[in-house]
């Protein structure tokens, strides 16, 4: 009885984990080009850094997408925001020479 009641734990935990999960797509053209307008215009900066934090639900696949550098090697990655029901727009930039996290925003306006 104990197995099983273990197992069944077990494979619940699996599956809740599995469920909550969400991979960003490549940005897209457009996308980019935002991405890259804010960061040329200085919005990706100190005054603008947000604390907010998203909870599950708030974001899917559609609402995110992740642009890496393939041409310079800097380690930065961005990953667009924007969060279901909203009209503004969060980046998360990924330090990954050190593992740092920075989120700005939000960004009133629409990339498309």
């Amino acid at each position: 009885m104990m197995k099983i009641f273990t197992f069944v734990v077990v494979m619940a935990t699996f599956c809740s984990f599995n469920a909550h999960a969400v991979k960003a797509r490549s940005c897209e053209d457009l996308e980019v080009e935002y991405i890259k307008r804010q960061l040329q215009n200085g919005n990706l900066s100190q005054k603008n850094i947000s604390n907010r934090e998203f909870k599950r639900g708030t974001l899917g696949i559609n609402e995110m997408c992740e642009l890496r550098s393939e041409l310079v090697s800097d380690s930065l990655a961005f990953t667009l925001f924007s969060p279901k029901g909203e009209s503004s727009n969060y980046i998360l930039v990924h330090n990954g020479l050190d593992g740092s996290f920075k989120l700005y925003g939000p960004f009133i306006g629409n990339y498309t």
